[in-house]
């Protein structure tokens, strides 16, 4: 009523304006009544005439109208639009309108319907349904662990990425092989980062390995989540990672961090005072790695 109310005022700003100028309060009213059945007649019509084009034989029609029902904010195409989900018979345009204006309605009972569409052969598809989840707030852990193992790249790294926030049983296993064997370095990254994020010192032996990764912001990341999870053992393997001098600033940076100590190396200096450096770090490890077991 509210809405038709609305639209009658825009509708017909001349008759209620020309009603509150005479003064006449019950033509007022009469007019606002007028103008809320005429909006509401033109509402169902625009209504019915979506719903003849959802049942079009023309995919383009039906994909046009399934967009045109999510602005509407009216439950009652809810219904209407949830067939379209239906990624066995349904066109990938179609059911990727679907899901944005269910979206737009804020139709959380669709929610398990979408979840289905992130097995989709398509990877539109699938992106469709993870973004509609995430708008209804209807997605889950096992939609992220199931993200970041997707053939697509972005889904794949929004997946990784985000199982750094979250307590999963599958998370860090997931995480490791994606910062062991993922063939794309930006994913391999999230996966470093996200693995500090859980925090867990039980991850640090894959972070340590990671130190030899052969992009030099993986081994940026791995140092930093060392870090993080305050995995001592990694230290060794920090050192080690100096002598190539990859990211070497930053892993001297981790290196200070995780040990207290500054063992003077100097990512810019030469080969000879950087190993002096790295040796100065060795001997400290020896000295104290006993108290860290």
């Amino acid at each position: 009523m509210i809405r038709s109310i609305v639209i009658g005022l825009i509708l017909a700003p001349g008759l209620l304006a020309s009603a509150v100028d005479a003064g006449d309060e019950a033509a007022g009213d009469d007019a606002i009544l007028a103008a809320a059945r005429t909006a509401d007649l033109e509402y169902s019509r625009h209504f019915a005439l979506l719903q003849a084009d959802l049942d079009d034989g023309r995919v383009e029609v039906r994909v046009a109208a399934i967009k045109a029902c999510g602005p509407l904010q009216d439950p009652s195409a809810v219904p209407l639009l949830i067939p379209f989900l239906d990624g066995a018979t349904r066109a990938p345009a179609e059911v990727m309108a679907a899901v944005q204006s269910l979206a737009d309605l804020g139709a959380v009972g669709a929610a398990d319907a979408m979840r289905k569409l992130l097995g989709h052969a398509n990877a539109e598809v699938r992106a469709a349904a993870h973004n509609g989840l995430e708008r209804l707030q209807a997605i889950g852990a096992g939609d992220h662990v199931r993200g970041a193992k997707d053939d697509s790249d972005a889904l794949r790294g929004s997946g990784v990425q985000n199982l750094g926030l979250i307590q999963h049983a599958e998370a860090a296993e997931t995480l490791k092989k994606a910062l062991a064997f993922d063939a794309r370095p930006h994913i391999r990254r999230l996966a470093a980062i996200a693995l500090g994020r859980l925090g867990d010192a039980g991850n640090g032996l894959a972070l340590a390995e990671a130190l030899t990764d052969s992009d030099p912001g993986v081994r940026r990341y791995a140092a930093e989540a060392l870090v993080k999870v305050d995995y001592k053992q990694g230290i060794p393997n920090l050192l080690m990672a100096l002598e190539a001098n990859v990211a070497g600033q930053h892993i001297d940076r981790c290196v200070e961090l995780i040990t207290g100590q500054d063992f003077g190396f100097d990512a810019h200096t030469n080969l000879l005072e950087r190993q002096a450096a790295i040796e100065k770090g060795f001997v400290w490890w020896a000295a104290n790695a006993p108290s860290f077991r």
